[in-house]
């Protein structure tokens, strides 16, 4: 029997008051993604800025840290990122602190 593709929506970053102080989001394996959106909500009305890393480590046998910047994202919204990284992560500014972060990925 075929199944079709999987599908799973992963929160970084909720907006909530509680993570506000946090501007770097944990890894996200992404490794066996064909597809992948990321939707960017903001609170402020100013600039904001959320920038996607991506990394191919391992990251089961040591820690990962070669991230490189995969895109940068100016203004609220969904967008597509290319597939093909192991690890994908999302920074935000000081000035967006509550503004929520989430990756749709399907396989």
């Amino acid at each position: 029997m075929a199944y079709g593709p999987v599908s799973s929506r992963v929160v970084l970053f909720d907006g909530l008051s509680a993570n506000s102080s946090v501007y770097t989001s944990n890894a996200l394996l992404v490794a066996d993604a064909r597809q992948l959106t990321v939707s960017v909500v903001t609170v402020g009305a100013g600039a904001s800025r959320t920038t996607i890393q991506g990394s191919n480590d391992d990251g089961l046998r040591a820690a990962i840290d070669n991230f490189s910047v995969v895109t940068t994202i100016t203004l609220q919204g969904i967008y597509t990122v290319d597939p093909g990284a192991r690890w994908l992560r999302a920074l935000r500014s000081a000035l967006d602190s509550q503004a929520s972060v989430t990756f749709q990925l399907r396989s």
